[in-house]
């Protein structure tokens, strides 16, 4: 059975490294892997020492690792593509191709490219090829769109809708038909033939893709297919991760755990003296001033971080006792392969999960 785990998070918070060292991390527990971006930038690429990622998987070298990675960033045009050279009648597919209507809904409605991403998704689950599939979703804005793109593209594809557009005429209720005499005066002649040819073209599959749609939804609430919520430790957005929870636990959806990013750690010494510290700067010219913060550091550090894990910790209780695995702030953040291995092992499987306050894990994993 292929596991899929879907990342999830406000913009900014590390979701798509945090992605990456998840993928690589399951590569070296010997699984076969692959990560899907969402989202159009390409900082999976960088991240993975990539030049460049697309529509298919790209094989990813992970040294050591008994398992394998791949990686691949959606590509909504070229998905909406294959599946309609999939699915359509070889008689019509390039008609379809080429229909303005078409054009604008492949590349511009609002939601077809969250339902493309989870085309993609049904796509690789049922290749077999893989283990586990980790999806980077877009910032947390948008995610709402990946839960309900299955419903939203069987709604815009309903055939009441189809034979309205279709066959006016029989249109019945007043309200409506003015209502379709509206949208006819406001686009044009040209325009309702063009959405009228869509609708023609793709009718013979609306059944299909409402179809697949279902058993899309069904993969979003399977078992097999946990969420994780992504923050960071330096600006925790607690609402918005409580509320992205409140909508999966509505959904059924299965909840993992909390992974918090950039959590500083603990300073551990031992730290010169005050008197060593003077000395050793003696002479030069602000040493003084210079020493004193330095001497500074170390307790200022160990506050933010005590605060961090008291925020977290509320964080977790208030999502009645959720699991939450703390992540290293990395300066300068994650530039390779290495360094996504040595983040892997803060997250899991490799890492337990915070045990509760103050506990030695809690403390121990990120300090």
């Amino acid at each position: 059975m292929t596991r899929i785990s879907v990342c999830c998070g406000v913009g900014g918070t590390g979701k798509t490294t945090t992605s990456a060292a998840l993928a690589v991390g399951r590569a070296l527990a010997g699984e076969r892997v692959a990560v899907l971006t969402i989202d159009p930038a390409r900082r999976l690429a960088d991240a993975l020492g990539i030049d460049a990622l697309g529509n298919d998987p790209v094989a990813v070298e992970v040294p050591g690792a008994p398992g394998r990675l791949w990686a691949l960033m959606l590509d909504r045009k070229g998905t909406w593509d294959a599946v309609i050279r999939e699915r359509a009648r070889p008689e019509i597919v390039e008609k379809l191709l080429v229909n303005p209507y078409y054009q604008a809904v492949s590349t511009r409605l609002s939601g077809s490219h969250e339902y493309m991403a989870v085309e993609k998704l049904h796509d690789l689950v049922h290749s077999g090829s893989f283990d586990r599939i980790i999806v980077d979703t877009p910032p947390a804005q948008h995610v709402t769109d990946f839960f309900q793109a299955p419903e939203r593209i069987s709604r815009i594809l309903d055939r009441s809708l189809m034979s309205g557009l279709l066959e006016p005429g029989r249109v019945r209720g007043a309200a409506t038909r003015g209502a379709f005499a509206i949208i006819h005066r406001l686009a044009g002649d040209r325009v309702m033939s063009e959405i009228r040819e869509f609708f023609h073209l793709m009718g013979d599959m609306s059944t299909g893709f409402r179809e697949r749609s279902a058993r899309i939804g069904e993969i979003l609430v399977s078992p097999s297919t946990s969420y994780w919520l992504i923050a960071n430790a330096q600006a925790p957005e607690r609402n918005d991760l409580l509320g992205f929870l409140a909508e999966l636990r509505e959904r059924r959806m299965h909840f993992s755990g909390f992974l918090i990013n950039r959590v500083q750690r603990i300073p551990s010494g031992p730290f010169p003296g005050a008197r060593a510290l003077h000395e050793a700067g003696a002479g030069l010219p602000g040493w003084p001033q210079m020493a004193d913060a330095l001497l500074q550091l170390p307790p200022r550090l160990t506050a933010r971080a005590a605060a961090q894990r008291d925020a977290i910790h509320s964080l977790t209780e208030a999502a009645g006792g959720a699991p939450a695995w703390l992540v290293p702030d990395v300066p300068g953040g994650v530039r390779s392969l290495a360094e996504l291995a040595r983040l892997s092992t803060h997250l899991p499987p490799a890492a337990p999960d915070l045990p509760g306050r103050g506990g030695p894990g809690l403390w121990a994993r990120a300090g």
